[in-house]
């Protein structure tokens, strides 16, 4: 191996143990920009070490309570990201090599200036490892917390459970939405995207960034998983009326409300966010109204034909591309997000006009984010009816239908076109009846 390539492997691993370093204190995940690290290949590298570290992060704590007999050494600055990215790569990236796993997480670890004095330790740990550890021996059930996959076991049963372990290693496709164009249908078949539902199309493998993908420039399609398109597919905006978008970044379903010609206000609490839908609108050469405003006490000159709130939640549902949420979160978060959702669903209910319509939707795998806040808002509020969901307009796609006409989907459905998972989504299509 050349000094260069040393030197580069080197460079890799440090950025990538510096970024896991973030998001094991709490931050979370963001892949290398090209701004960050420019060469391609390094950039997917980096991005890769990282991401798999975050996929398998529940047994590399198990190996790690196995080989450090002393627990995590405190005050050690990159030991614990550099020592799991290398583990990672001794298990579950074998191709890049043993011996490169052992030797450049050592020196990341050597030369980092709270974790040099524990070099010793994290070359005996890895050795210990690459002896007595192989990926046949380790338990899926470790993928996740204890008490996340007690909850999957309970709402969703076994069988949905261990699918979902299997989601969180599976490859993450790209999924994009169109404008509805007659000339779209050429374009993703250029790239290789096959339809999904609706203007959703998907893209399993891509070998150059986001930003290169034919279209991109021209501002004729965004980044949007498909589960993300559905509370605004089954909305279904029309040219003209006055739609209110609450809780609008990064701009997905904005874009999915401007693009029929709606009236669309879009509001969000964090004006860095609204930065990002604008940008987003101007790319697509859309249009909408933005407001920074808090969406719990949020009040209009004007009643809403439609109103859809993305409240914010626990983001369990978005774990195969942030596999992080599933750890940082805690059973005590839900019951506090469910209570903020409360009060926006309440107030939202206040916007929309006499047979308008209210789509209230969260990325979140769990119940009361989801079933459990729409039976508890209608329990309160007799002058809204749910609105069911039938299979027809989801192109007879019935899999992701709940009794009581709600939507929610698992990263362990197969998409209408037999792809590979998606995010969870729970959705819900109510109307205001006086």
């Amino acid at each position: 191996m050349s000094r260069h390539s040393q030197a580069t492997g080197f460079d890799i691993r440090r950025s990538a143990a510096q970024r896991l370093q973030t998001v094991l204190t709490g931050a979370p995940f963001v892949p290398f920009s090209v701004r960050e690290i420019a060469d391609p290949r390094d950039r997917a590298l980096a991005n890769k070490l990282v991401t798999v570290s975050l996929r398998r992060h529940g047994q590399l704590s198990q190996i790690l309570n196995s080989v450090l007999e002393k627990g995590m050494p405190k005050r050690a600055g990159l030991f614990e990201a550099a020592l799991r990215i290398g583990i990672a790569q001794l298990l579950f990236l074998p191709d890049m090599g043993e011996h490169s796993a052992i030797h450049l997480a050592v020196e990341v670890i050597k030369k980092d200036r709270r974790a040099g004095r524990f070099a010793k330790l994290a070359n005996a740990a890895l050795r210990n490892v690459q002896r007595g550890f192989a990926v046949e021996d380790l338990n899926p059930k470790d993928l996740v917390p204890a008490w996340v996959f007690a909850r999957w076991e309970k709402h969703f049963g076994e069988e949905a459970a261990l699918g979902m372990i299997e989601a969180l290693l599976a490859p993450v496709p790209l999924d994009l939405t169109g404008k509805p164009t007659e000339d779209q249908t050429v374009l993703f078949e250029k790239m290789g995207a096959v339809k999904n539902l609706g203007q959703s199309h998907r893209l399993e493998d891509r070998d150059v960034s986001v930003e290169d993908l034919p279209g991109y420039a021209e501002g004729r399609w965004w980044v949007q998983d498909l589960a993300a398109t559905l509370p605004v597919h089954l909305a279904k905006p029309k040219s003209g009326q006055k739609v209110l978008d609450i809780c609008a970044a990064p701009g997905g379903k904005t874009a999915q409300l401007a693009v029929t010609g709606a009236e669309v206000t879009a509001v969000d609490l964090d004006g860095k966010r609204l930065e990002r839908v604008k940008e987003n609108l101007d790319r697509l050469g859309l249009k909408a109204k933005l407001i920074e405003a808090d969406a719990t006490n949020l009040s209009t000159e004007q009643l809403y034909d439609l109103v859809v709130l993305d409240a914010p939640c626990s983001a369990t549902g978005t774990y195969r591309r942030h596999p992080e949420v599933l750890w940082h979160r805690r059973e005590k978060d839900i019951k506090q997000r469910a209570q903020l959702q409360h009060e926006m669903l309440k107030n939202a209910a206040k916007l929309v006009g006499v047979g308008g319509q209210l789509v209230f939707c969260t990325c979140s795998l769990e119940p009361e984010e989801g079933e459990g806040q729409i039976k508890a808002f209608l329990h309160k509020h007799g002058d809204f009816e749910v609105v069911p969901v039938l299979k027809e307009e989801l192109e007879n796609w019935a899999e992701p239908i709940l009794e009581g006409g709600f939507l929610r989907t698992l990263p362990s459905m197969a998409t209408p076109q037999k792809g590979s998972g998606m995010d969870g989504f729970f959705a819900a299509r109510l109307q205001r009846t006086k």
